[in-house]
C-alpha cells in the first residue's frame, strides 16, 4: 500500500491561521488579526496546507468544514469557495472512519471562481484568499493552522 506524504516549506508570511482551537464559525486569524493572502492580479494555482493537532468527535455529530475562500476585495464582502475539506465524525463526513486526532491535508486550488448562477461563462480571478471554518455538532472543537503555499 502506498502512502502520500507532503513535505512543504511553510512561511509565516503566507500563514492563513495560527494554531488555536475553534468552536464557532469564522475566518482564520494570525497574530490576533484576520488573515488573508493577496495573490495580485490574474490566474494563480496554489495549495493550502492544513495541520490539525486536536479535534472533538465524541458526540458523534461534529463536523468541521474548512473552506478556502476567494474574493475580489480584501473586505471579503462577497466570497467564493475555491476548495474545501470536511473533517469530523464518520457519520457526518460520510467517510468510513472519523478524522484522526491529528494530521495534515493539502487542498489544491486555483483562484478562478464562477461568479454567476445564470451565465456559465462568467468567471473571475479572485485576488484575495483566506481560510474559513464552519463548525457544527453538539460540542465542536478543532485546533488547526493553515498556510498558503506554492503548488506542489
Amino acid at each position: 500500500m502506498a502512502f502520500q506524504t507532503y513535505s512543504v516549506a511553510l512561511d509565516q508570511a503566507t500563514k492563513l491561521k495560527d494554531s488555536s482551537a475553534v468552536t464557532t464559525d469564522g475566518q482564520g486569524v494570525v497574530d490576533s488579526a484576520s488573515a488573508f493572502a493577496d495573490l495580485g492580479g490574474g490566474y494563480a494555482e496554489f495549495d493550502v496546507v492544513i495541520d490539525w493537532s486536536a479535534r472533538d468527535v465524541a458526540d458523534g455529530n461534529e463536523l468541521y468544514d474548512l473552506r478556502v475562500e476567494g474574493s475580489t476585495t480584501s473586505a471579503f464582502s462577497t466570497t467564493y469557495v475555491l476548495g474545501s475539506i470536511r473533517l469530523g465524525h464518520s457519520s457526518v463526513t460520510f467517510n468510513g472512519v472519523s478524522t484522526p486526532p491529528s494530521g495534515r491535508m493539502v487542498i489544491h486550488c486555483n483562484n478562478v471562481a464562477l461568479t454567476s448562477a445564470t451565465d456559465g461563462n462568467s468567471s473571475s480571478a479572485m485576488r484575495y484568499v483566506r481560510i474559513y471554518h464552519d463548525v457544527s455538532g453538539t460540542s465542536p472543537s478543532i485546533t488547526y493552522q493553515a498556510w498558503l503555499t506554492a503548488k506542489q
